[in-house]
């Protein structure tokens, strides 16, 4: 056989031949599928001549299918020939020719099974790889995609193929970025690149074709086909399409897969960098142009994502660069990138940031500023950021002060909704510019020869505080605020100029002065400073702190110690500030005749600041004014004091006298006696002339201004006055004294003692003699004094103790004689001004005794005074101890069941130990050798027997003040033999007063027993220690013994926990001693515990003991392990006290909280677990708590797993399965026990802690924290999913399914196997969850089902919002088909049988969520759900009904076909059962939005039902339900072609409703007949049409039934387009007269006019029947009651008057309708009816018309106006019919003879007509007036129709018209007007002839 190119031509040239002779689509299909691969596989032949034979074949091939569009080629084969490895270029040049010809004319399966071939055959030449993928792009929306997962991912079969992959990603990218409406000849637009460019828009797609291209990428994209990293670039991209359609289905996809995506992968955020900028590409053609700016706004929302190595620095400042300045961008973009910015300065690498930071503030200080045309939001964004390059990058930020001043300009200028940025910016760069941030070698270094309170500023700080001095007294509030900030972090605590800054802000600005206040004082209170916190600079060890100043800012205030400045310095820059403020004369307040530098605000802040810094900077360690450190202050003063302009304690005495001359003030004043009080002879003669200023204030109101003022009037009469002066003028003032007001006199009174006081002192210090009996003066002020104390004003008493105390204390008080007035003992007057007073002589010591101790005993005494003369009698022991000594110990036992009053019987206790010791213990021992004679051992011994004596008294009274006095004594009197001879029977006293009750006198004992302890030596202290020990752990309580007198339960103390209070305190602090073998440490506890609030006050001042000793603390040292985990757990104790004191001892044990609770983290969570379920709720409580504190960490949770070696697990430890961190899932399941505990505020605080753990474990398992994440997961997953979801207590199952719900998103892959138990639980729960008030009000509005509807709705949307439904919705994507399966059961359970409003609208929104997620894939079990999903649709509550509805929507695509016919054949069903059940349309409405395919192929089945339920009854109930029916309808089958087309299935539905019992249904098929014919009209088919009419007659016969009128309005409306001669019409006519013969009115109504339009429509002569049975309705006056029954009333006085009113408009209706419907039968065609009834019909119109009422005249005129249209005698042909020849019977009777000729009988009509017309001309009524211009019209055109007639009618209506035109103008209705406008033209067109 001849193998050469001849026989391959000659085989050529047969398939040429066969391929010319294929005369047929069909045989060139067959001849191209045989030779089209062959021929091309020649191509590879070596001969020339057998090629140019192959082109010649197959371009005979093209041309011949070029015309052929439906004629297949062989695509598959000729895909696999190209991808052959031997196919030459030229074959695969031919081959890609017909691929492209073929591949769109292939079905879309083929297609799609090609699909993977097309793509993945060429893998080298890009332009033949662009058609073959060009192949692919329109059909991607059509594409079916496989169910199967592991199919769709092997759909193109490209995981071998990365490049591949890769080019065909990049081609729909590329198209994804193609805007609409784009040309060749316009430029490459943003993100592609001129190739790129060149092969999408050869395509020439318009607008819409684009966007279809568009949207079907987008949805092969979503279809799982690539891998998510893949997919997320172009889904960004599309996301930020124009149009809405390729856009949402791209945002919804991305909001799945970003739940996935690591965005610490750079491989991730890689591609969002190029594509934002640009790739740079070396070659120009393949070179990308940045984005457009809607791009790189949805570009930038991800990377803002980016964490840790995605984080580009290089690429992100070029994002952020182009994002600010490019041409590509926009406002919101801008924003973003200054958000992407603050994540690359915050997040980002920070050695390579740190090379760029100066170039990125260099951009951000280009967009803000006072010249910024930015908009806010942008510069907000810009302030952030820049807030953060300061945080990060303080260096820069510090080297440029010009940025600070800059932006606090902007700051007093800008729009207030700047302010907050800006302050945020601000505040960060306030740190930058601190002073700890220079290096301390030069800048911190202090010359030692230089005052250790000056602070070496640069001149950076220096302009800094000059920028901060012009702000501080800034207008604004907020430049105020951050100026503040700049000086609290910026300079030293002790740096002078700072604190005045502060100091001005703090008194010119209320909102800012308590933050300023807490940083000066350590508190925001000045009344609460902790002055052991404080200290000066002068007297600091170390000259400059080494701690920097923001971590002292950051110390708490229990830790935070205060450095003042000191007070030379200080007082020197406010000397100095002030002195130029006073120059200035512009900043200056003008008070009185003074000037003031200041405000008298600012004044105060600036006295009290510099008072604190005088007494601290004279070595004092307490609150200034304490008498103790007088001296030291004296000492200060005495050694610092210059009278020279540049001292500063004289300028200070100028400030505070300048102060006082202006404003007499608390702070001024006690300025003013710290400087008089420590050094009188230095300032008292300088201040002389204050005297008349303070003299004027004793008048003052305020009682604490005249106490003030009178000690420093005192101090100056006494120190500043010479002997004669003094006595003159106090001689004065005790003669002018009674005429003065009460405040005045209480005011003199005070300044007598005050003088006095000084003034002894001054000369005993002086050692001068004065027999002070023999001074006039003072005698006589002793006189005065002591009748002042029988006065009846309270406050001239006070006066008088306070005096007695202030003399008695410094000299012996005169015994002289005195009168004074007492009150009559008959006197009955309880009025004071009634009482009698008589004269008595008595002594003054006496009397002051006597009167003293009187007002202590007093209870109607006030508690001040009470206080007062109690340490009056101390005083005056001290004074006079001969005299008062025995005398007050005496009297002071007899006092211990007076008022039970802590604070009485504390100064009761100073009044005894000053007593004993004969000197003020106040202020110190006089000297060491100083011994009280008039007290000696025995007499002490004796006095102390008694007290120990009365400790045993049951009397509660008693007990407080035993125990408080016996303290005293303790403390004052210690070194005394009678006190360290009896220190055990001390101690059992303390304990035996341990035991009370009272909680104060707990603490008092407790405090005794530890000086007690104190005061021993070693050898004693062991026993002390054991025996209290025995006493309190082992011993009892000897009981009280019950008085009549006995106080059973102090008050406010019923109510309290038994176990509360101090006496638990103790006990636990024993057992922690006991358990350390340490029985001293209970008492070293014992003296840290004591917190009551007395003891803080000045009133307990007296009894306060030292912290712990440094021996104590180096002691306890080695106990810390054990100590420190029992102390955390006591700190948390519920009881107020027992926290107090734990709090306290802890406060002092540790000096590092944190740094301890860190060190014994595991020790300190042991001891909380293993007391969790303790069987005391208090240790509960607290554990909860404490656990709660423990784990809030700064780094999150403490981990096992992130110890670099596990420790072994305690013995004690819960047996547990070995887990990552054990004791993280023993802490859930001890509190999940303490959760279900009996006591309700242990379940409250294990539910807090609970819920916070739950926070911690969420943060802890994230995927962020790696390895450690996984450990937490797994560790606390599987046990709350066991325990904690299906427990019993609804607080533990929500606490469970919030943590999961939340775990979720980080650790989602290992909920997936316990998902099948945890989807029903969450379901229960939803439940279980709903807001019971909900519930409860849409169960009382059941009556009212709108409004319960509306609070169901409600209810559902709740429940959906649930964590349990977010839950779900978070776990369905790990729901796979097997575990689906498992958990159905329970599903379907709860589905059918749960109660809960919140479970079954969660199980339908579960079933939609799951249908979406699973597809097909479910089909198995889809049936089991739908008839679920059935059973709620039928159930009583609407929302349930709506939401079941839904999820049958959603499963119906996925059902199998038995299923879908079941469930329309029930939806048929249950509308026969309940047509009002609007879950039926629901349904179908439900799957016709998602499946509109599927109910076009059961259409006959669901179509008939929608169109009949369409036309049910409208009322207010089935309204809704109706439109719902209808616009379903529109949706389903729009348009008449919808019934024309489906009338084949909808009339067997009709057919069998009107032949069904319901009389309901009837009329619902009469309603929807009606419609048909409506709408079809005459393109109803005839047969059709007859069936109908049919079915409607024979649906009419029998009696009738509500709703049958339906019927023959539907009939009516069917004879519209019927055939008028055909035989049914007579049968219709029939049915209908017999319908209109019956004998009910309202039906009556509607029979009739139906009547009238079918005699109208068929044009048949029924007139004279229907004259005849309806014209005596006519004449009706009222209309009876058709009835049997006799009980009815027939009469209208019988009736109510509604029912009258009722029958008259329903007669009045009736006779509208009878009157149309006269007129539509009138008949058309039937010459003789109208020639008998003509004359008649006209006559009796126009009578009857003016005895009707409004409507039925309106009717009536419209019938006449159809009459006249139809009048046959009008036409001038017409022939009058000899009427003799007609049956004589018919013949209508007249009263006068009967016109004969035809124009007699057209001028009888015209003149009853325009009779009628010209009536209802003259009647005010629109309508009636129109109906007679119509019946006017109406003549002339039937008049004017031949020219040469008769004219005398015309002139009949002509006259008639213009003689009513008057009338009818009257009305201005445009329908009036223009119908007399055309009577007017036609009349006007007309000549009449003469």
């Amino acid at each position: 056989m001849e193998t050469g190119p001849n026989a391959e031509i000659e085989l050529l040239e047969r398939v040429l031949l066969r391929l010319g002779n294929a005369d047929s689509d069909e045989k060139l299909e067959a001849a191209v599928g045989k030779f089209l691969t062959p021929v091309i596989l020649k191509m590879n032949s070596p001969h020339n001549v057998v090629r140019t034979k192959v082109v010649e074949v197959l371009t005979h091939i093209k041309r011949r299918l070029s015309s052929r569009g439906h004629v297949q080629i062989p695509v598959e084969a000729l895909l696999d020939q190209y991808a052959a490895q031997d196919s030459s270029t030229f074959l695969k040049n031919f081959a890609i020719i017909f691929i492209t010809m073929g591949f769109p004319r292939l079905a879309l399966e083929q297609q799609t099974a090609l699909a993977s071939k097309v793509v993945g055959c060429e893998d080298k030449l890009e332009s033949y790889q662009d058609k073959l993928f060009a192949l692919l792009l329109p059909v991607l929306s059509d594409m079916k995609i496989p169910d199967d997962p592991t199919q769709r991912s092997k759909l193109l079969d490209l995981q071998d193929k990365p490049a591949i992959c890769a080019n065909f990603l990049a081609l729909l990218q590329d198209v994804l970025l193609l805007p609409y409406g784009i040309t060749q000849e316009q430029d490459v637009p943003p993100g592609l690149s001129p190739y790129s460019f060149t092969r999408i828009i050869a395509y020439n797609w318009r607008a819409e074709e684009l966007e279809k291209v568009k949207k079907g990428i987008v949805r092969f994209l979503c279809a799982s086909v690539f891998s998510d990293l893949q997919i997320f670039v172009p889904l960004v991209v599309a996301s930020a399409d124009t149009r809405f359609s390729v856009a949402t289905p791209a945002i919804t996809e991305l909001s799945k897969l970003c739940t996935m995506l690591d965005f610490s992968n750079p491989a991730v955020t890689a591609p969002l960098y190029t594509l934002f900028a640009g790739n740079q590409s070396k070659i120009t053609d393949r070179q990308t142009r940045p984005c457009c700016a809607r791009v790189r706004q949805k570009l930038l929302q991800y990377l803002i994502k980016c964490r840790g190595k995605s984080i580009n620095v290089t690429k992100g400042l070029q994002v952020t660069f182009d994002g600010f300045f490019g041409t590509n961008t926009n406002q919101k973009c801008k924003v973003l990138a200054l958000q992407f910015m603050e994540l690359l300065l915050r997040d980002g690498p920070r050695e390579l940031v740190s090379k760029v930071s100066k170039v990125i503030l260099t951009g951000i200080t280009k967009i803000i500023g006072r010249d910024s045309n930015e908009p806010n939001d942008v510069q907000n964004a810009a302030y952030s950021a820049l807030a953060q390059h300061a945080r990060s990058f303080p260096q820069d930020v510090s080297q440029d002060l010009k940025l600070v001043l800059g932006y606090f300009n902007n700051l007093a200028s800008c729009a207030p909704e700047l302010h907050s940025s800006i302050r945020e910016a601000l505040v960060s760069m306030a740190p930058a510019f601190a002073w700890k941030t220079k290096e301390k070698s030069d800048a911190m270094e202090v010359d030692k020869n230089v005052d250790s309170s000056s602070v070496k500023l640069d001149g950076q700080q220096h302009l800094l505080l000059a920028m901060l001095l012009d702000n501080a007294e800034s207008k604004v509030q907020i430049v105020q605020n951050v100026t503040s900030v700049f000086l609290t972090s910026c300079y030293p605590e002790y740096y002078a100029p700072a604190r005045y800054l502060l100091l001005l802000i703090a008194g010119e600005r209320n909102s800012l002065r308590e933050n300023v206040t807490t940083y000066l004082y350590g508190t925001s209170k000045k009344d609460h400073i902790n002055y052991s916190m404080l200290s000066s600079i002068d007297h600091s060890k170390n000259r400059i702190s080494s701690e920097s100043i923001s971590d002292f800012n950051h110390l708490s205030l229990e830790q935070r110690r205060v450095m003042l400045p000191s007070f030379q310095v200080m007082m020197s820059h406010v000397h100095e500030m002030a002195e130029k403020r006073l120059k200035k004369n512009t900043a200056c307040v003008v008070v009185g005749r003074t000037k003031l530098p200041y405000s008298l605000e600012v004044y105060e802040e600036l006295l009290d600041y510099l008072r604190l810094c005088l007494w601290y900077s004279a070595g004092v360690v307490a609150a200034p004014g304490d008498e103790k450190y007088t001296h030291e202050l004296r000492e200060y003063i005495t050694l610092h004091y210059e009278d020279t302009e540049d001292n500063a304690l004289h300028q200070y005495a100028q400030f505070v006298q300048r102060s006082v001359e202006a404003k007499r003030s608390e702070s001024n004043l006690i300025c003013l006696y710290d400087l008089l009080n420590a050094a009188p002879e230095l300032f008292a003669a300088k201040q002389l002339h204050l005297l008349e200023p303070l003299g004027n204030t004793l008048k003052d109101v305020s009682e604490t201004m005249r106490i003030n003022v009178a000690q420093v009037y005192g101090i100056l009469w006494a120190f500043g006055l010479s002997d004669e002066k003094f006595d003159e003028e106090v001689g004065e003032c005790l003669n002018s004294l009674t005429q003065k007001t009460l405040e005045h006199k209480h005011g003199w009174l005070l300044v007598v003692g005050h003088t006095f006081n000084r003034k002894i002192a001054m000369l005993k210090q002086e050692n001068k003699t004065k027999d002070f009996a023999a001074w006039p003066q003072f005698v006589n002020a002793v006189k005065i004094i002591s009748k002042c104390l029988c006065e009846s004003q309270w406050l001239l008493v006070s006066a008088a103790v306070k005096c007695i105390s202030m003399i008695g204390k410094a000299v012996e008080i005169p015994n002289v004689p005195v009168e004074i007035q007492v009150p009559s003992k008959d006197g009955d007057d309880d009025d004071e001004e009634m009482t009698e007073y008589t004269s008595i002589d008595s002594s003054t010591k006496l009397v002051i005794f006597g009167v003293v101790f009187q007002l202590l005993r007093s209870s109607s005494a006030r508690q001040k005074i009470r206080e007062d003369s109690a340490r009056c009698l101390g005083y005056l022991a001290i004074g006079d101890g001969e005299h008062f000594t025995k005398r007050n110990l005496d009297k002071f036992l007899t006092l211990t069941k007076i008022q039970k009053d802590a604070a009485l019987n504390i100064a009761i206790s100073e009044a005894i130990v000053n007593t004993l010791c004969g000197y003020d213990v106040n202020k110190g021992q006089p000297d060491e050798k100083f011994v009280n004679k008039h007290c000696n051992d025995d007499d002490f011994d004796q006095f102390l027997n008694s007290l120990i004596r009365l400790v045993t008294d049951p009397n509660p009274h008693s007990r407080q003040a035993i125990s408080v006095w016996l303290l005293a004594v303790v403390k004052h009197c210690s070194q005394r033999p009678a006190v360290l001879a009896k220190k055990e029977l001390l101690q059992f006293a303390f304990t035996e007063l341990l035991s009370d009750d009272s909680e104060f006198v707990q603490d008092v004992a407790s405090r005794g027993l530890g000086l007690v302890y104190s005061i021993s030596d070693s050898g004693s202290q062991s026993d002390l220690a054991n025996s209290l020990l025995d006493q309190l752990i082992g011993g009892k309580r000897k009981v009280n013994q019950v008085t009549a007198d006995t106080e059973l339960f102090a008050e406010g103390m019923l109510g309290k926990t038994p176990t509360g209070g101090n006496i638990t305190t103790y006990k636990e602090l024993c057992s922690l001693a006991s358990d350390l073998n340490q029985p001293d440490m209970i008492y070293q506890f014992m003296q840290l515990a004591n917190h009551n609030a007395t003891w803080t006050s000045k009133l307990g001042a007296a009894f306060g003991l030292k912290t712990l000793s440094a021996e104590s603390r180096q002691k306890m040292e080695p106990y810390l392990g054990k100590i420190i985990p029992r102390l955390y757990r006591y700190k948390y104790d519920p009881t107020p006290k027992i926290q107090n004191s734990m709090i306290s001892i802890w406060d002092t044990i540790v000096t590092d909280s944190k740094e301890v609770t860190e060190r014994y983290y595991w020790e300190i969570l042991r001891e909380l677990l293993d007391n969790l379920t303790c069987k005391e709720w208090r240790v509960r409580i607290a554990c909860c708590l404490a656990v709660r504190d423990l784990l809030n960490r700064p780094n999150g949770l403490k981990l096992r797993s992130e110890e670099p070696v596990r420790r072994a697990l305690p013995d004690n430890s819960m047996e547990v399965d070995e887990v990552p961190e054990p004791e993280l899932k023993e802490l859930w399941f001890q509190l999940f026990r303490v959760m279900d505990d009996i006591h309700e505020g242990t379940r409250v605080a294990a539910h807090g802690t609970a819920s916070f753990l739950g926070k911690l474990c969420v943060i802890a398992s994230s995927s962020d924290h790696g390895k450690s994440g996984t450990a937490v997961a797994s560790s606390i997953l599987p046990f709350l999913l066991e325990t904690g979801v299906g427990h019993k207590v609804p607080e533990i199952r929500r606490v469970s399914i919030k943590t999961i719900s939340d775990m979720i998103d980080s650790s989602g892959s290992l909920i997936a196997p316990h998902l099948a138990t945890l989807i029903p639980c969450l379901l229960r729960a939803t439940g279980e969850l709903e807001n019971t008030k909900l519930s409860y009000v849409s169960t009382r509005l059941g009556a009212d089902n709108e409004a319960q509807e509306a609070v169901d709705t409600l209810r559902a949307e709740a429940a959906k919002s649930l964590h349990t439904m977010e839950t779900i919705g978070k776990c369905v994507r790990y729901i796979d088909y097997s575990v689906l399966e498992k958990m159905t059961p329970e599903v379907l359970e709860l589905m059918k049988g749960s109660v809960n409003l919140g479970t079954k609208i969660g199980c339908a929104h579960f079933v939609c969520l799951i249908s979406i997620r699973l597809g097909k894939e479910m089909t198995p079990l889809v049936g089991k759900y739908i008839r679920a999903c059935f059973v709620g649709i039928k159930n009583r509550n609407a929302t349930v009904r709506k939401y079941n509805a839904s999820a049958i929507g959603h499963l119906l695509g996925l059902a199998k076909e038995q299923s879908i016919k079941s469930l329309f054949t029930k939806l048929e069903e249950l509308y026969a059962e309940q047509p009002g059940n609007r879950s039926i349309a629901l349904t179908i409405q439900s799957i016709n939005k998602r499946h509109h395919e599927l109910l076009k192929d059961y259409m006959d089945s669901m179509l008939p039902l929608i169109f009949f339920a369409m036309h049910e009854e409208p009322n207010e109930e089935t309204k809704a339900n109706v439109e719902l029916w209808k616009d379903l309808w529109h949706d389903v089958s729009p348009g008449d072609a919808g019934i024309r087309l489906n009338l084949n299935v909808i009339i067997p539905k009709l057919e069998s409703s009107l032949t069904d019992a319901s009389w309901s249904r009837k009329a619902q098929a009469a309603n929807a007949i009606q419609t048909i014919a409506t709408r079809l009209s005459s393109s109803l088919d005839e047969p059709d049409r007859l069936r109908l009419i049919k079915l409607l007659l024979s649906g009419l016969q029998g009696r009738t039934f509500e709703g049958k009128e339906r019927l023959l309005q539907a009939l009516a409306a069917l004879t519209k387009g019927l055939d008028r001669n055909h035989q049914i019409c007579s049968s219709i006519i029939d049915a209908a007269m017999r319908e209109a013969r019956k004998r009910e009115p309202v039906y009556r109504t509607m029979a009739l006019a139906s009547l009238g339009e079918i005699l109208d429509q068929l044009e048949a002569d029924r007139f004279e029947e229907v004259y005849n049975m309806s014209w005596n309705l006519l004449e009706k006056k009222e209309l009876r009651k058709e009835s049997d029954d006799e009980d009815e009333p027939n009469t209208s006085q019988e009736l109510s008057a509604d029912e009258r009113n009722k029958r008259a408009q329903t007669l009045n209706r009736l006779k509208e309708v009878v009157w149309e419907t006269l007129g539509k039968s009138w008949p058309r065609h039937s010459i003789e009816t109208q020639h008998r009834y003509q004359l008649f019909f006209a006559e009796n119109c126009t009578s009857i018309l003016a005895e009707s009422t409004r409507p039925v005249q309106v009717s009536l005129l419209a019938a006449l106006t159809k009459y006249i249209e139809r009048l046959h005698v009008f036409d001038e042909s017409a022939q009058v019919p000899d009427l003799t020849q007609i049956n004589q019977e018919k013949k209508i009777k007249t009263e006068e003879t009967a016109p004969k000729t035809r124009e007699a009988i057209v001028e009888k009509i015209c003149t009853d007509v325009l009779a009628a017309v010209a009536l209802a001309a003259g009647v005010p009524h629109s309508g009636l007036k129109k109906e007679a211009l119509n019946i006017v019209l109406m003549l002339i055109k039937r008049l004017s129709g031949s020219g040469n007639g008769n004219q005398q009618p015309l002139r009949l209506i002509k006259q008639s018209f213009e003689s009513n035109l008057e009338k009818f103008q009257r009305d201005s209705a445009p329908e009036i007007r223009c119908r007399i406008k055309d009577i007017e033209d036609k009349l006007s067109k007309l000549n009449p002839q003469n």
